[in-house]
């Protein structure tokens, strides 16, 4: 049975790089489901993809409000067993990380009272990333009985410890994660009979949103080149910038716009004058999304040389991946994490290794030389769009998993107030 009503948790909501959980929030809008939004941090200025969404969010102040202080107080005095039973949950599982343990311990009064909150309703908790917004689910188990279920990304896989993965998992309801990749990894956490709470459910692409690109490149003309993302490790745009340098080399003319901003920006212009190619790339900073979809349209392919950094953090599928499929885009994408679930080569784009400067280079060159192929690759990629990743069709799929969740969750889950 579908839940009529669903709370999430999140870190902040909204937020710039989290467009795809504004998407699945207006999914469930329209599908009729009585939405709140508890977010523990306020958002940052100008991040709502969706204006009318602030009336869904209740942001709660750190201790000094009297809401915060009142509901603490109250949790305290009625349930002051269960109230050390949380907190020492948090600080076994934080014992470790004292940063995080300072922000949990931070974030458990406004826990407290969204708890209280939510006593004799029949919303159903979800929460959004397996870190701290997980964690603040438990204690509301722990202090409620109330079950949750969990949305995990990929950073939040990945550099989350495996021990206080399948803890967090085992005390849910469920949870669902957006590639077959991250399904395999945290199923490999769990033991058979628990395997089954682990669920893929894939982004979805309001195409209502998405404009699909008229652009004809024609031989000889210039191939035009979008990248978009932080500008951090885990992207791999070093990589794309050495491919831009080869390709020059080789005689192709490649002009590349770069979406995003981060710590290596520098780095990045840095490197694209040791290769001689900075007056090919424009470093375009952080733009607006609907920004962004016209960067896309005005291309003739987007690259994703995502790779795995050094501490263990990766992408899932790029949720940029996917909106350039919408556009009608081809990809040039390594072999990292989810995206082979949509870059197949000769079909959707062309698949690289990772850290492969070279073999982006090739990718480049093909596609340079035939653009006849290449739109035939960016038709391709809409139509997978169209097929798999439709937002009213996965935001279906995932009530209907979060419904499920929640039936068994409230059969038993073994927790505080059962």
């Amino acid at each position: 049975m579908r839940p009529r009503a669903i709370a999430y948790l999140l870190s902040a909501y909204p937020d710039f790089h989290e467009t795809f959980v504004a998407r699945e929030v207006e999914g469930m809008r329209q599908q009729g489901i009585d939405l709140r939004i508890y977010s523990l941090k306020p958002p940052p200025a100008g991040a709502y993809l969706y204006p009318d969404h602030a009336t869904l969010v209740r942001y709660l102040p750190f201790l000094f409000d009297g809401r915060v202080i009142g509901g603490l107080l109250a949790t305290l005095l009625r349930h002051p067993l269960r109230s050390l039973k949380a907190l020492g949950w948090l600080a076994g599982t934080y014992a470790s990380r004292p940063k995080e343990l300072v922000k949990a311990l931070a974030i458990f009064p406004k826990t407290a009272t969204i708890a209280r909150e939510l006593e004799g309703s029949d919303f159903a908790v979800h929460a959004h990333w397996a870190t701290i917004p997980t964690s603040a689910a438990v204690v509301i188990q722990i202090l409620s009985g109330r079950p949750f279920s969990i949305t995990a990304h990929a950073w939040d896989i990945y550099l989350t410890g495996p021990d206080e993965l399948r803890d967090k998992i085992q005390r849910s309801s469920g949870l669902v994660t957006c590639t077959g990749y991250n399904v395999e990894y945290l199923r490999t956490l769990l033991s058979a009979e628990q395997q089954a709470k682990v669920n893929l459910n894939y982004h979805g692409i309001d195409m209502g949103r998405m404009k699909l690109t008229q652009r004809q490149r024609q031989p000889g003309e210039p191939l035009e080149v979008v990248a978009v993302g932080r500008l951090v490790e885990q992207k791999g745009f070093p990589f794309l910038i050495e491919a831009v340098g080869l390709a020059a080399k080789a005689g192709q003319v490649v002009n590349v716009t770069l979406v995003g901003d981060g710590p290596m920006q520098a780095e990045l212009e840095a490197l694209a004058e040791r290769h001689g190619v900075r007056e090919r790339i424009r470093f375009a900073g952080r733009v607006a999304h609907a920004q962004t979809i016209a960067a896309m349209c005005a291309a003739d392919v987007l690259i994703a040389p995502s790779v795995i950094a050094k501490n263990g953090d990766r992408d899932g599928i790029p949720n940029v991946t996917l909106e350039a499929m919408a556009c009608g885009l081809p990809i040039i994408g390594t072999a990292v994490s989810g995206i082979p679930e949509v870059v197949i080569t000769g079909r959707t784009g062309h698949l690289v290794p990772p850290e492969n400067a070279p073999a982006i280079a090739e990718a480049i060159a093909a596609l340079h030389q035939d653009p006849v192929k290449s739109r035939e690759m960016g038709a391709n990629s809409r139509a997978l769009i169209e097929q798999r990743f439709v937002i009213e069709k996965n935001v279906g799929e995932l009530i209907d998993h979060l419904g499920d969740f929640h039936q068994a969750g409230a059969g038993g889950c073994g927790c505080a107030g059962h």
